[in-house]
């Protein structure tokens, strides 16, 4: 049986490969630890949340995770012959912290706003925060 390298090096031929393989290995990609799994599952215990608003979660950071990939992909398709990766990847992790710790201070503003704030939720918004393996992205640059 030939390798998959060896099929991705012959070109279009095997063409038929390429999206059965991405889906693939997208959907193994999104089974890795991280992509905020942890955050989301906190977040519908915490409103109580019933199963279509958490299915709507994962369809939607599903939908987002997607487009970010395609922009990143597309960005790089522009640019890539003038980007240095090393360069560039602390500026990607400062923006990537911010947009969670921003998406983390709406979702606890609205919690708060509709008054069901409670200690147990900050409790579990904390540990969550201070168990992160990333915490100190902000470090880096």
């Amino acid at each position: 049986m030939t390798s998959f390298s060896a099929l991705l090096a012959q070109g279009t031929a095997n063409a038929w490969l390429f999206i059965p393989s991405a889906i693939l290995l997208g959907g193994l990609h999104g089974l890795e630890p991280g992509h905020s799994k942890t955050m989301m599952a906190a977040f519908i215990v915490a409103i109580r949340g019933t199963v279509a608003q958490a299915v709507l979660l994962g369809i939607s950071a599903t939908i987002s995770h997607t487009a970010v990939v395609w922009v990143i992909a597309m960005g790089g398709m522009y640019f890539g012959q003038k980007w240095d990766a090393e360069t560039s990847e602390p500026y990607l992790q400062v923006v990537s912290a911010v947009l969670i710790i921003g998406v983390a201070l709406w979702m606890m503003w609205r919690t708060w706003r509709q008054g069901s704030l409670s200690s147990r939720v900050m409790t579990t918004i904390t540990t969550i925060i201070m168990t992160t393996p990333n915490r100190s992205i902000l470090a880096t640059v």
